[in-house]
């Protein structure tokens, strides 16, 4: 069990403004702070996506574009992006770029002809902003020996690949396994960092496009094998059930890194351990009940030290909040003034609440406003 108190100096939290325009659900959100501005994605029940603004007091500023089947619309967003305050949108085969009022600048095609047509038919799930133009795409192809990433510009609404970043792995076949190779991109400092399980390395690409090895995770006989990514670990069971339940036993038998975040001294990184998880729990999507076998860590970029995280509170996963006896804490978002970002819904701020024995004067203010139905609370620690 790791205290917050260590990592942190400070911690504040922003409830966001509920009305009828902005109802955000608890599925699946992504979050990005950055100038002073919150940016979500957020995926409802029905699977619509929408893309919500907010500022830095928690006030509704308006939702950025709109869902649709028009060229300037989307019906899916696959991530979002702030930078430079500009949002880009990145939907199906095409990257919406918006001021902070909402306003559409630029609409980019990524079917256009400079773009060669391995991409075209792939899913370019993630674009970060490397400067002014200049993107990086974090790519899966389902294809043998595809590219870690490329870099796109895009000006004028016109587009064109510069630049290929090959992979370091070679494959006979890929197993099925490709989804898991969408990995973690995220931007620090300057420069963009991209991870994917196949490499075991963290790969910085700086501002001159020169790509290189910057961490490499050391799992040993945990590491997933080659034979396991090209499927051919057991061999084809010609019974599909019986292949997908041979999937799932598989990947339980590795360790993956799964999402990771970067501050100025620390990583912080989830964890799947599958079988070797030391504490399973039960977490509940859609509805439905399942056995979850994550494990967090804290790597210490000065000493080169990882530390596993223990459970403050059966089920709950992150910091013990020493600070001020609220909510354990684990980053969704690390923030370019070295802030860990992240959420909590009203029920289960509540269900805190209740059990803390002399809560501050700022938790308490929020008990008193907090209804079960208002949007999420964002929370926003000051690292060290």
């Amino acid at each position: 069990m790791l205290n917050l108190s260590d990592y942190a100096t400070e911690i504040k939290y922003i409830p966001l403004e509920t009305n009828d325009a902005v109802l955000i659900s608890p599925i699946n959100l992504q979050i990005i702070y950055e100038n002073d501005y919150l940016l979500i994605q957020n995926v409802t029940g029905t699977s619509k996506q929408h893309c919500y603004l907010f500022d830095n007091t928690g006030k509704f500023c308006g939702q950025i574009g709109k869902l649709g089947q028009g060229p300037d619309d989307y019906l899916t967003i696959d991530n979002v992006a702030l930078f430079e305050n500009y949002i880009y949108v990145i939907t199906w085969h095409k990257i919406l770029k918006y001021d902070t009022n909402g306003n559409l600048i630029e609409n980019f095609n990524l079917k256009s002809d400079e773009i060669p047509e391995i991409y075209k038919q792939s899913a370019m799930r993630k674009i970060v902003p490397l400067k002014k133009d200049v993107y990086v795409v974090n790519v899966v192809t389902g294809k043998v020996n595809y590219p870690t990433a490329f870099l796109l510009e895009a000006y004028q609404s016109s587009v064109k690949t510069i630049k290929e970043f090959p992979s370091s792995v070679k494959f006979d076949r890929l197993g099925g396994y490709n989804s898991i190779e969408l990995g973690s991109i995220y931007l620090y400092k300057e420069d963009v960092r991209i991870y994917k399980p196949i490499n075991d390395t963290i790969f910085t690409i700086d501002q001159n496009a020169e790509m290189k090895g910057t961490f490499i995770f050391e799992l040993g006989k945990y590491r997933p094998t080659l034979a396991f990514w090209e499927g051919k670990e057991d061999g084809d069971t010609g019974d599909p059930m019986k292949w997908a339940e041979q999937v799932r036993n598989n990947f339980k038998k590795y360790i993956f890194p799964n999402s990771i975040y970067e501050s100025i001294h620390h990583l912080f990184i989830k964890f799947d351990f599958g079988n070797h998880s030391p504490e399973p729990y039960e977490k509940s999507h859609l509805g439905q009940q399942y056995t979850a076998f994550d494990v967090y860590g804290v790597f210490d970029k000065r000493t080169g030290n990882l530390t596993l995280m223990r459970q403050p509170i059966k089920g709950k996963l992150g910091f013990k909040n020493d600070i001020d006896g609220g909510p354990v804490i684990f980053p969704h978002y690390l923030s370019s003034n070295n802030e860990l970002v992240t959420f909590i819904q009203p029920e289960e701020f509540m269900e805190y609440y209740d059990n803390i024995q002399n809560p501050s004067a700022e938790l308490k203010k929020i008990d008193d406003k907090l209804k079960i139905d208002d949007n999420p609370i964002l929370i926003i620690a000051k690292l060290n």
